[in-house]
Protein backbone atom coordinates (compact mmCIF):
# COMPACT_ATOMS: atom_id res chain seq x y z
CA UNK A 1 0.00 0.00 0.00
CA UNK A 2 1.34 3.43 -0.94
CA UNK A 3 1.31 6.13 1.68
CA UNK A 4 1.68 9.90 1.42
CA UNK A 5 2.26 11.94 4.56
CA UNK A 6 0.85 15.46 4.81
CA UNK A 7 3.10 17.38 7.20
CA UNK A 8 1.16 20.25 8.78
CA UNK A 9 3.18 20.75 11.95
CA UNK A 10 3.55 24.48 11.58
CA UNK A 11 3.31 27.19 14.16
CA UNK A 12 0.60 29.70 13.25
CA UNK A 13 0.31 32.81 15.39
CA UNK A 14 -3.32 33.74 15.99
CA UNK A 15 -2.51 36.22 18.76
CA UNK A 16 -4.47 39.46 18.91
CA UNK A 17 -5.03 42.55 21.01
CA UNK A 18 -8.05 43.48 23.08
CA UNK A 19 -8.31 47.26 23.32
CA UNK A 20 -10.43 48.59 26.21
CA UNK A 21 -11.31 52.25 26.56
CA UNK A 22 -14.03 54.89 26.41
CA UNK A 23 -15.05 56.98 23.42
CA UNK A 24 -12.47 55.71 20.94
CA UNK A 25 -14.59 53.59 18.58
CA UNK A 26 -15.38 56.50 16.24
CA UNK A 27 -11.67 56.89 15.44
CA UNK A 28 -11.32 53.16 14.82
CA UNK A 29 -14.29 53.13 12.45
CA UNK A 30 -12.85 56.14 10.61
CA UNK A 31 -9.58 54.26 10.14
CA UNK A 32 -11.46 51.30 8.65
CA UNK A 33 -13.30 53.71 6.36
CA UNK A 34 -10.01 55.26 5.24
CA UNK A 35 -8.49 51.83 4.52
CA UNK A 36 -11.49 51.04 2.32
CA UNK A 37 -11.43 47.29 2.88
CA UNK A 38 -13.92 46.80 5.72
CA UNK A 39 -17.48 45.49 5.61
CA UNK A 40 -19.61 45.98 8.70
CA UNK A 41 -22.14 43.68 10.31
CA UNK A 42 -24.07 45.88 12.75
CA UNK A 43 -26.74 44.98 15.27
CA UNK A 44 -29.98 46.77 14.37
CA UNK A 45 -30.35 48.43 17.78
CA UNK A 46 -26.75 49.65 17.71
CA UNK A 47 -27.20 50.97 14.17
CA UNK A 48 -30.29 52.93 15.17
CA UNK A 49 -28.61 54.39 18.26
CA UNK A 50 -25.27 55.24 16.62
CA UNK A 51 -26.22 55.67 12.95
CA UNK A 52 -23.77 58.56 12.52
CA UNK A 53 -20.88 56.13 13.01
CA UNK A 54 -21.91 54.03 10.03
CA UNK A 55 -23.28 56.56 7.55
CA UNK A 56 -20.33 56.36 5.13
CA UNK A 57 -19.49 52.65 5.23
CA UNK A 58 -21.02 49.47 3.74
CA UNK A 59 -23.17 47.86 6.43
CA UNK A 60 -25.34 44.80 6.79
CA UNK A 61 -27.83 45.65 9.53
CA UNK A 62 -28.75 42.53 11.50
CA UNK A 63 -31.66 41.99 13.88
CA UNK A 64 -29.87 39.95 16.54
CA UNK A 65 -32.30 37.49 18.10
CA UNK A 66 -31.82 33.88 19.17
CA UNK A 67 -34.40 32.67 16.63
CA UNK A 68 -32.41 34.42 13.88
CA UNK A 69 -29.08 32.92 14.92
CA UNK A 70 -29.31 30.42 12.09
CA UNK A 71 -28.23 29.40 8.58
CA UNK A 72 -30.67 31.84 6.97
CA UNK A 73 -28.92 34.78 8.63
CA UNK A 74 -25.50 33.43 7.65
CA UNK A 75 -26.70 33.04 4.06
CA UNK A 76 -27.91 36.66 4.03
CA UNK A 77 -24.55 37.88 5.35
CA UNK A 78 -22.61 35.82 2.80
CA UNK A 79 -24.83 37.20 0.02
CA UNK A 80 -23.97 40.70 1.27
CA UNK A 81 -20.25 39.83 1.08
CA UNK A 82 -20.61 38.55 -2.47
CA UNK A 83 -22.70 41.52 -3.59
CA UNK A 84 -19.99 43.87 -2.29
CA UNK A 85 -17.29 41.89 -4.10
CA UNK A 86 -15.59 40.86 -0.87
CA UNK A 87 -12.33 38.93 -1.06
CA UNK A 88 -9.77 37.60 1.40
CA UNK A 89 -8.20 41.02 1.91
CA UNK A 90 -11.47 42.43 3.17
CA UNK A 91 -12.18 42.61 6.89
CA UNK A 92 -15.53 41.91 8.50
CA UNK A 93 -16.15 44.21 11.46
CA UNK A 94 -18.86 42.76 13.70
CA UNK A 95 -20.54 45.39 15.89
CA UNK A 96 -23.06 44.16 18.45
CA UNK A 97 -23.64 41.70 21.24
CA UNK A 98 -22.89 38.01 21.55
CA UNK A 99 -25.32 36.86 18.87
CA UNK A 100 -23.93 39.31 16.32
CA UNK A 101 -20.36 38.30 17.16
CA UNK A 102 -21.14 34.58 16.97
CA UNK A 103 -22.96 34.80 13.64
CA UNK A 104 -20.53 37.30 12.13
CA UNK A 105 -17.49 35.30 13.18
CA UNK A 106 -18.98 32.14 11.72
CA UNK A 107 -19.80 33.86 8.43
CA UNK A 108 -16.23 35.20 8.28
CA UNK A 109 -14.85 31.71 8.95
CA UNK A 110 -16.64 30.13 5.97
CA UNK A 111 -16.58 32.90 3.34
CA UNK A 112 -13.75 32.03 0.92
CA UNK A 113 -12.63 29.59 3.65
CA UNK A 114 -11.89 32.46 5.97
CA UNK A 115 -11.67 36.24 5.89
CA UNK A 116 -10.31 38.38 8.76
CA UNK A 117 -12.77 39.77 11.24
CA UNK A 118 -12.73 42.30 14.06
CA UNK A 119 -15.07 42.04 17.03
CA UNK A 120 -16.64 45.20 18.47
CA UNK A 121 -18.77 44.04 21.42
CA UNK A 122 -21.49 46.45 22.52
CA UNK A 123 -23.13 44.56 25.40
CA UNK A 124 -21.58 43.91 28.79
CA UNK A 125 -21.87 40.16 28.26
CA UNK A 126 -20.00 40.23 24.98
CA UNK A 127 -17.36 42.57 26.42
CA UNK A 128 -16.52 40.31 29.36
CA UNK A 129 -16.94 36.96 27.66
CA UNK A 130 -18.14 36.06 24.18
CA UNK A 131 -16.00 38.44 22.10
CA UNK A 132 -12.80 36.77 23.30
CA UNK A 133 -11.68 33.24 22.54
CA UNK A 134 -12.72 32.53 18.97
CA UNK A 135 -15.96 30.63 19.49
CA UNK A 136 -18.35 31.32 16.63
CA UNK A 137 -21.57 29.59 15.69
CA UNK A 138 -25.29 29.33 15.17
CA UNK A 139 -28.19 27.40 16.62
CA UNK A 140 -29.38 24.36 14.71
CA UNK A 141 -32.31 21.96 15.04
CA UNK A 142 -33.30 23.38 18.42
CA UNK A 143 -29.79 23.08 19.88
CA UNK A 144 -27.88 26.19 20.94
CA UNK A 145 -24.55 26.75 19.14
CA UNK A 146 -24.57 23.26 17.61
CA UNK A 147 -22.90 24.44 14.38
CA UNK A 148 -19.81 26.61 14.49
CA UNK A 149 -16.06 26.98 14.34
CA UNK A 150 -13.13 28.11 16.43
CA UNK A 151 -12.07 31.22 14.53
CA UNK A 152 -10.07 33.92 16.26
CA UNK A 153 -10.64 37.62 15.54
CA UNK A 154 -7.83 39.88 14.38
CA UNK A 155 -8.65 42.33 17.13
CA UNK A 156 -11.29 43.06 19.77
CA UNK A 157 -12.30 46.70 20.34
CA UNK A 158 -14.16 47.33 23.60
CA UNK A 159 -15.60 50.82 24.01
CA UNK A 160 -17.44 51.15 27.31
CA UNK A 161 -19.41 54.11 25.97
CA UNK A 162 -21.78 51.57 24.41
CA UNK A 163 -22.86 50.62 27.94
CA UNK A 164 -24.51 54.05 28.35
CA UNK A 165 -27.40 52.90 26.15
CA UNK A 166 -27.62 49.35 27.51
CA UNK A 167 -30.69 48.38 29.55
CA UNK A 168 -30.28 47.29 33.17
CA UNK A 169 -31.58 43.84 32.24
CA UNK A 170 -28.95 43.42 29.53
CA UNK A 171 -26.23 44.73 31.82
CA UNK A 172 -27.10 42.25 34.56
CA UNK A 173 -27.23 39.48 31.99
CA UNK A 174 -23.56 40.20 31.35
CA UNK A 175 -22.69 40.56 35.01
CA UNK A 176 -23.61 36.92 35.62
CA UNK A 177 -20.62 35.96 33.46
CA UNK A 178 -18.42 38.18 35.64
CA UNK A 179 -19.57 36.26 38.72
CA UNK A 180 -18.75 33.05 36.85
CA UNK A 181 -15.14 34.10 36.21
CA UNK A 182 -14.63 35.13 39.82
CA UNK A 183 -16.27 32.01 41.26
CA UNK A 184 -14.17 29.67 39.14
CA UNK A 185 -10.82 31.45 39.02
CA UNK A 186 -10.28 34.30 41.51
CA UNK A 187 -11.48 34.51 45.12
CA UNK A 188 -10.15 38.05 45.63
CA UNK A 189 -12.08 39.19 42.56
CA UNK A 190 -15.19 37.44 43.92
CA UNK A 191 -14.82 39.37 47.18
CA UNK A 192 -14.53 42.66 45.26
CA UNK A 193 -17.84 41.90 43.56
CA UNK A 194 -19.63 41.74 46.90
CA UNK A 195 -19.95 45.54 46.83
CA UNK A 196 -22.72 46.44 44.34
CA UNK A 197 -21.93 50.14 44.63
CA UNK A 198 -18.75 49.46 42.63
CA UNK A 199 -20.85 49.00 39.50
CA UNK A 200 -21.55 52.75 39.47
CA UNK A 201 -17.83 53.42 39.10
CA UNK A 202 -16.73 53.60 35.46
CA UNK A 203 -13.13 52.74 36.32
CA UNK A 204 -14.25 49.64 38.21
CA UNK A 205 -16.29 48.61 35.17
CA UNK A 206 -13.22 48.89 32.94
CA UNK A 207 -11.21 46.99 35.53
CA UNK A 208 -13.89 44.27 35.58
CA UNK A 209 -13.88 43.95 31.80
CA UNK A 210 -10.08 43.82 31.70
CA UNK A 211 -9.98 41.25 34.51
CA UNK A 212 -12.42 38.92 32.74
CA UNK A 213 -10.57 39.32 29.43
CA UNK A 214 -7.24 38.56 31.12
CA UNK A 215 -8.62 35.41 32.71
CA UNK A 216 -10.17 34.20 29.48
CA UNK A 217 -7.08 35.07 27.43
CA UNK A 218 -4.93 32.96 29.73
CA UNK A 219 -7.35 30.03 29.55
CA UNK A 220 -7.62 30.22 25.76
CA UNK A 221 -3.82 30.33 25.49
CA UNK A 222 -3.65 27.05 27.42
CA UNK A 223 -6.61 25.37 25.71
CA UNK A 224 -7.97 27.03 22.58
CA UNK A 225 -10.16 24.10 21.48
CA UNK A 226 -11.85 23.35 24.81
CA UNK A 227 -10.26 19.96 25.40
CA UNK A 228 -9.16 20.64 28.96
CA UNK A 229 -9.10 23.66 31.26
CA UNK A 230 -11.28 25.80 28.96
CA UNK A 231 -14.19 23.53 29.87
CA UNK A 232 -14.28 25.35 33.22
CA UNK A 233 -15.67 28.39 31.40
CA UNK A 234 -18.88 26.41 30.93
CA UNK A 235 -19.77 26.76 34.62
CA UNK A 236 -23.50 27.48 34.69
CA UNK A 237 -23.93 26.87 30.98
CA UNK A 238 -25.10 23.24 30.93
CA UNK A 239 -28.23 23.98 32.95
CA UNK A 240 -28.24 27.55 31.63
CA UNK A 241 -28.60 26.51 27.99
CA UNK A 242 -31.40 24.12 28.96
CA UNK A 243 -33.18 26.99 30.73
CA UNK A 244 -32.87 29.14 27.60
CA UNK A 245 -34.35 26.40 25.41
CA UNK A 246 -37.08 25.51 27.91
CA UNK A 247 -38.10 29.15 28.32
CA UNK A 248 -38.05 29.69 24.53
CA UNK A 249 -35.33 32.29 25.21
CA UNK A 250 -37.55 34.42 27.42
CA UNK A 251 -34.80 34.02 30.02
CA UNK A 252 -31.75 35.89 28.73
CA UNK A 253 -28.44 34.08 28.45
CA UNK A 254 -26.74 35.66 31.46
CA UNK A 255 -29.75 35.21 33.72
CA UNK A 256 -29.93 31.57 32.59
CA UNK A 257 -26.24 31.17 33.46
CA UNK A 258 -26.94 32.55 36.94
CA UNK A 259 -29.67 29.93 37.38
CA UNK A 260 -27.32 27.31 35.98
CA UNK A 261 -24.46 28.22 38.32
CA UNK A 262 -26.68 27.80 41.34
CA UNK A 263 -28.23 24.46 40.38
CA UNK A 264 -24.96 23.01 39.13
CA UNK A 265 -23.34 23.98 42.44
CA UNK A 266 -26.27 22.52 44.36
CA UNK A 267 -25.88 19.29 42.38
CA UNK A 268 -22.14 19.24 43.10
CA UNK A 269 -22.78 19.88 46.80
CA UNK A 270 -25.19 16.94 46.99
CA UNK A 271 -22.58 14.75 45.30
CA UNK A 272 -19.88 15.86 47.72
CA UNK A 273 -18.05 17.77 44.98
CA UNK A 274 -18.62 21.29 46.36
CA UNK A 275 -18.54 22.72 49.86
CA UNK A 276 -21.51 24.16 51.73
CA UNK A 277 -19.72 27.50 52.04
CA UNK A 278 -19.39 27.66 48.25
CA UNK A 279 -23.10 27.04 47.79
CA UNK A 280 -24.06 29.63 50.40
CA UNK A 281 -21.65 32.30 49.15
CA UNK A 282 -22.79 31.86 45.57
CA UNK A 283 -26.46 32.05 46.54
CA UNK A 284 -25.77 35.19 48.59
CA UNK A 285 -23.91 36.80 45.68
CA UNK A 286 -26.75 36.05 43.27
CA UNK A 287 -29.26 37.35 45.82
CA UNK A 288 -27.35 40.62 46.32
CA UNK A 289 -27.67 41.28 42.58
CA UNK A 290 -31.31 40.17 42.57
CA UNK A 291 -31.02 37.22 40.21
CA UNK A 292 -34.15 35.07 40.36
CA UNK A 293 -32.67 31.57 40.54
CA UNK A 294 -35.88 29.67 41.33
CA UNK A 295 -36.71 28.12 37.99
CA UNK A 296 -39.74 25.96 37.25
CA UNK A 297 -39.23 23.73 34.22
CA UNK A 298 -42.00 24.20 31.65
CA UNK A 299 -41.35 21.18 29.45
CA UNK A 300 -39.39 18.36 31.08
CA UNK A 301 -38.82 16.47 27.83
CA UNK A 302 -37.47 19.61 26.13
CA UNK A 303 -35.30 20.50 29.14
CA UNK A 304 -33.84 16.99 29.31
CA UNK A 305 -33.20 16.91 25.58
CA UNK A 306 -31.36 20.23 25.87
CA UNK A 307 -29.14 18.77 28.60
CA UNK A 308 -28.41 15.68 26.51
CA UNK A 309 -27.61 17.86 23.50
CA UNK A 310 -24.86 19.66 25.41
CA UNK A 311 -21.71 19.66 23.26
CA UNK A 312 -19.71 18.12 26.11
CA UNK A 313 -22.15 15.20 26.50
CA UNK A 314 -21.68 11.63 25.30
CA UNK A 315 -23.88 8.57 25.87
CA UNK A 316 -26.29 10.73 27.89
CA UNK A 317 -23.47 11.54 30.32
CA UNK A 318 -22.53 15.15 30.94
CA UNK A 319 -19.27 16.88 31.77
CA UNK A 320 -20.05 19.50 34.41
CA UNK A 321 -17.86 22.48 35.31
CA UNK A 322 -18.25 23.35 39.00
CA UNK A 323 -16.56 25.37 41.73
CA UNK A 324 -15.80 23.23 44.82
CA UNK A 325 -14.61 26.40 46.56
CA UNK A 326 -14.69 30.08 45.65
CA UNK A 327 -11.91 30.77 43.16
CA UNK A 328 -11.25 27.15 42.28
CA UNK A 329 -12.92 25.26 39.44
CA UNK A 330 -13.05 21.57 38.67
CA UNK A 331 -14.73 19.13 36.31
CA UNK A 332 -17.19 16.36 37.19
CA UNK A 333 -17.27 13.60 34.57
CA UNK A 334 -20.11 11.20 33.74
CA UNK A 335 -22.96 13.23 35.20
CA UNK A 336 -26.38 11.69 34.58
CA UNK A 337 -28.59 14.22 32.78
CA UNK A 338 -31.74 12.85 34.47
CA UNK A 339 -30.20 13.37 37.92
CA UNK A 340 -29.22 16.93 37.06
CA UNK A 341 -32.74 17.73 35.90
CA UNK A 342 -34.20 16.18 39.06
CA UNK A 343 -31.97 18.49 41.10
CA UNK A 344 -33.54 21.50 39.37
CA UNK A 345 -37.07 20.12 39.77
CA UNK A 346 -36.74 19.20 43.45
CA UNK A 347 -35.37 22.57 44.50
CA UNK A 348 -38.23 24.79 43.35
Amino acid sequence: MDKVFVDLKKEVDYSYEILIGTGFIGREISSFEAAGNALFLVDENVYNLYSELFSQIPCFVYRAEENRKNFDSVKDILSFFKKKGAHRKNVLVSVGGGITGDVGGFAASVYMRGVPFVNVPTTFLSMVDSSVGGKTGINFDGVKNLVGAFYQPQKVLIDTEFLDTLSDEEFMSGFAEVIKYAAIFDKDFFDELKRPENLKNSEFLKYTIRKCCEIKAEIVKLDEREGGVRRLLNFGHTVGHAVEIDSVHRVKHGHAVAIGMYYETLFAFRKGEAGKEMLEELREMLSVYQYDIDYKISNEALFLDALKSDKKASDNKLVLAVAPHIGKGSIIEDVCSDELMECVKESV
